[in-house]
Parts: structure tokens; sequence; C-alpha cells
């Protein structure tokens, strides 16, 4: 069987260094079909160095704003990775079969920031081994 990818990356924002992240509506269609009619769902996620983090992800099917948005457990990751505005989230999910010969959707979350060697040539950094 098929797996099932997806790839959703967005340039972080002030109020999404302050709050809470917006994300994009495309994500809405990736992720309907493991929400089981719920507005929210805390999601495990994997960042580049293998540690797990929890973000509630709710959809705000009511309210002036629409599109889905991590919330709690957000605060702590951006605070962790000092993110910054201009960072470039990007958000994975894929399926894989579980011990148990069930599918399970895995998800992981890096963020890179743009910089410029000393040269002044451009360069992309995974913020994981920036200091």
């Amino acid at each position: 069987m098929a797996m099932r990818h997806f790839k959703i990356s967005k340039i972080l924002t002030y109020s999404d260094i302050r709050s809470k992240i917006g994300l994009p509506n495309e994500m809405l269609e990736h992720m309907i079909p493991i929400m089981n009619g719920q507005h929210s769902m805390v999601l495990k996620v994997v960042d580049s160095r293998s540690q797990k983090w929890k973000l509630l992800y709710y959809t705000r099917p009511t309210g002036k704003k629409k599109g889905p948005v991590f919330t709690t457990g957000w605060r702590r990751f951006v605070e962790a990775k000092h993110l910054q505005v201009g960072d470039e989230l990007t958000f994975y999910g894929h399926q894989v079969t579980a011990a148990d010969g069930k599918l399970k959707t895995e998800y992981m979350i890096e963020v890179k920031r743009q910089s410029m060697t000393f040269n002044g040539e451009p360069l992309t950094s995974d913020v994981e081994y920036l200091a």
C-alpha cells in the first residue's frame, strides 16, 4: 500500500512567534481524515534531533479567523528552539506500519534559518545546529 505523505511550509511571522502559529489552510485536507469530526487533537511530533513534542492542533471552526493553528505546546517549542521571525517551519506527515500491522501517521517538524556566509553567500541552516 502506498504511504500518504504531505509537507507544509511557512515563513514564521511575529504573531507566530508570540502566541500561536497560523498554519496554511492546505493542511486541513491532510488532517481531516484523521480528525474523526473533532476540531482539535494533540499531535506528537518529532524534530530533526528526534526530540518529541506535543502540539495541540486546532481547526478554529468559529470566529473571524479561519485556518488551523498549533496552540498548546507551540510556545514551548518556540522558546526551546529560539525561533525568530523569518525562520521557515516545515511540517511533515507520513504513514508508517506500526508493530501491530496497522497504519499510523507520524509527524516531523523542522525549522530552517537563512543567513549569510562570510563571503556574503546565502546559507540555510537547521535551527537545531545554531548557537
